[in-house]
């Protein structure tokens, strides 16, 4: 004999029981009846998209950095807070690019893992510079520090490190989604929201995810600055260097497996997401992600980087060397902004006193 099922009300979970009269499963709680089928469905697309999600990437192989170019490379690092970048050995006095720092220290290159490919520099520093002066144009209450020009020139050029993950994913995920509707009559505002339980699941294939690979640079800045667009990559030669400083990976390709898992399955919810937009809010419930064919590979992506310290704090700015997308966070001169409204409040005053005499007068 076949084990009973057990199913439960999707909106309230208490038992569903069968009537005969309607055919359908009925809940005593709620009052609601379901089709035995559309049940059924709900159920199997629950226990799909329910349990662990399976990752299973290669384990990448470094290569040792040969390069066939005639550049000659140096590493640099920070007293300050540690940094290690690598550069051309012609490179003059620079500053740190993390901290700011002004002294950087130089030696010899030692061998490090040689990149599988790199993107370019697509906007030289005088284009940076410019982006980041129209952007700061929007920043109201400004401080006159990052108005300094010979600050602004500090900007130095970083290819930051990045684990690049493809894989072709196979997803199950089941969402929550609510259908808000609203009409009015003569007396009265009405509102009627419909729940619904939604299933997906198919194939879909993912390339260049990328996954930051250094411990100095922040996680939220980094993502903040995509996208990329990598049919610019092309593979790596020393010569792209020249000019640029290049930081050293400190996070490891399996130390970045478990942010690039929570992209992928994020990633996979989203795109799954964009089929239901008929509704008005969706949210993930479960979620089974599944992929074959995971691969790694190294990469560097261009980043112009810029430190400003004003009032004891450091205000980092970045600007994607490929689009110019410009990241960062600006102060407010308090100054500035009560004298601002300071003015504001005593043009009002002179109207307001001005009117008044006419209006007496």
């Amino acid at each position: 004999m076949d084990a009973i099922k057990n199913y439960k009300c999707p909106c309230c979970t208490a038992p569903l029981v069968f009537d005969p009269q309607s055919q359908n499963l009925s809940c005593d709680s709620c009052d609601n009846k379901f089709p035995l089928d559309t049940i059924m469905q709900m159920d199997e697309s629950t226990r799909e998209s329910g349990g662990e999600s399976k990752f299973d990437w290669e384990q990448y192989e470094p290569r040792n950095y040969e390069d066939e170019n005639t550049l000659s490379l140096a590493d640099y690092s920070c007293p300050s807070c540690g940094a290690e970048v690598s550069g051309d050995d012609t490179l003059g006095a620079t500053v740190c690019p993390y901290c700011g720092n002004s002294t950087i220290v130089k030696r010899q290159f030692e061998n490090s893992l040689r990149p599988d490919f790199i993107i370019p520099f697509k906007i030289d520093k005088k284009q940076s510079v410019k982006i980041f002066e129209d952007d700061f144009k929007n920043a109201p209450f400004l401080p006159d520090a990052f108005k300094d020009k010979n600050k602004i020139e500090e900007m130095a050029g970083v290819y930051v490190p990045f684990w690049m993950f493809d894989c072709d994913c196979d997803a199950a995920i089941t969402y929550n989604a609510e259908m808000v509707t609203a009409w009015s009559d003569a007396n009265y505002n009405y509102t009627k929201t419909d729940y619904y339980k939604l299933f997906r699941s198919g194939h879909i294939g993912f390339e260049n995810i990328p996954v930051d690979g250094s411990k100095k640079t922040d996680d939220t800045y980094m993502e903040a600055i995509e996208p990329y667009n990598y049919d610019d990559a092309v593979n790596f030669s020393g010569a792209y260097l020249s000019g640029y400083l290049a930081d050293k990976y400190d996070v490891t390709a399996q130390e970045s497996v478990k942010r690039a898992n929570e992209r992928v399955k994020n990633s996979a919810t989203d795109a799954f997401a964009d089929t239901t937009g008929r509704y008005s809010t969706v949210f993930p419930e479960t979620s089974k992600v599944g992929f074959s064919n995971g691969k790694i590979r190294y990469s560097l992506l261009p980043v112009w980087m810029l430190n400003i310290r004003y009032m004891d704090k450091m205000y980092k700015f970045m600007v994607n060397g490929q689009t110019g997308k410009v990241v960062g966070e600006y102060p407010v001169d308090k100054g500035k902004k009560w004298k601002y409204f300071g003015k504001i409040a005593l043009i009002s005053y002179v109207l307001a006193a001005i009117i008044g005499w006419v209006l007496l007068h």
